[in-house]
């Protein structure tokens, strides 16, 4: 008898033991989704780093601003509801998925300008048209005040100019695997070609713009003709901070000479996460009315990003970029 009270309490207690461990388990399995789903919950509320949020679990830090490599010369809007304010360059903000509202708020003072892009195609190959008006009449009163003669006469007669510019943008996308799930954006190139033309409303007395990047724009800015441009350009994502821009532009036009070459090139670098600073240069070529027939530019921009990118689930390499 005193045995057999010995094996019934070793059973009970290995049972008991059984019990415990699988009941450890369970909490250990309910733990481990819990902890998931407050992981998935505080990335989805996080708005302190709209294009820099932070990764899901599994996620790699370059998978971050991919937005951002899409340049307002690309064949690409930015994202609904998002956009930029920049000091020198187009300033945007998504109308639509597929439809972008852009103006340049510097020129705005001595240029007015809008214009609206669509995007009609998104896979490897992008496809979208810009369409915009802009009006010199400002810049031309401003000129003849200040008594700058290359650009207007102090005696000229300035109508009112209403300008127009379409153009059609391709580019191409190229992406790497860092993720089992998704592939990553590094380089886009892009190719656009476009028209811009004038009118004028009334007499004029504007002549060609005799200043290196204005005189192939003149007739249009001037209203009296227009100007056919052909452009490449590349966008590269050195890395996480640092993007590489550059391209080149061919003009022809009723401009003296008739043809003209501009190639820039940007180096863009984020302070803060949607906080970034561009530098570089601007070359023109053309044989018209100026002192030289190379002229350079430096270009400097400030750029604030806002807004937040699209939901991962709907990323940009799972069919419908939006």
């Amino acid at each position: 008898m005193k045995y057999i009270l010995i094996v019934i309490s070793i059973m009970c207690a290995l049972n008991i033991s059984a019990q415990s461990k699988k009941k450890y388990k369970g909490n250990k399995r309910t733990s481990k989704r819990e902890i998931r789903k407050r992981q998935q919950k505080a990335y989805d509320q996080d708005q302190t780093n709209a294009f820099n949020p932070i990764q899901p679990r599994g996620a790699r830090q370059n998978d971050a601003r991919d937005d951002l490599l899409w340049h307002s010369e690309s064949a690409n809007t930015v994202y609904h509801r998002a956009g930029n304010i920049s000091l020198t360059s187009p300033s945007r903000y998504g109308i639509k998925p597929d439809l972008e509202l852009s103006t340049n708020l510097f020129l705005n003072y001595w240029v007015p300008n809008i214009t609206l892009k669509k995007r009609w195609a998104n896979n490897k190959w992008y496809i979208a048209s810009k369409h915009g008006f802009y009006s010199a009449t400002p810049g031309f009163h401003w000129a003849k005040e200040r008594n700058y003669t290359s650009i207007a006469d102090s005696t000229a007669s300035i109508p009112f100019v209403l300008s127009m510019k379409n153009e059609l943008i391709f580019s191409r996308l190229f992406a790497r695997n860092n993720t089992c799930t998704r592939e990553q954006p590094y380089l886009i190139l892009s190719a656009g070609l476009g028209v811009d033309y004038g009118y004028a409303f009334g007499e004029s007395g504007l002549s060609e713009i005799d200043e290196h990047v204005l005189a192939p724009r003149s007739p249009a800015l001037t209203g009296q003709g227009g100007t056919i441009y052909t452009r490449v350009r590349a966008d590269w994502q050195i890395n996480n901070q640092l993007l590489l821009g550059g391209g080149i532009k061919y003009f022809y036009g009723e401009f003296t000479g008739h043809h003209a070459f501009e190639q820039s090139t940007e180096l863009q670098t984020f302070l803060l996460p949607n906080f970034s600073i561009s530098i570089g240069y601007l070359l023109s070529y053309g044989h018209y009315n100026a002192s030289s027939s190379v002229g350079i530019i430096p270009l400097f921009d400030l750029t604030w990003h806002f807004g937040r990118k699209q939901a991962r689930e709907k990323g940009l390499f799972k069919g419908k970029m939006f």
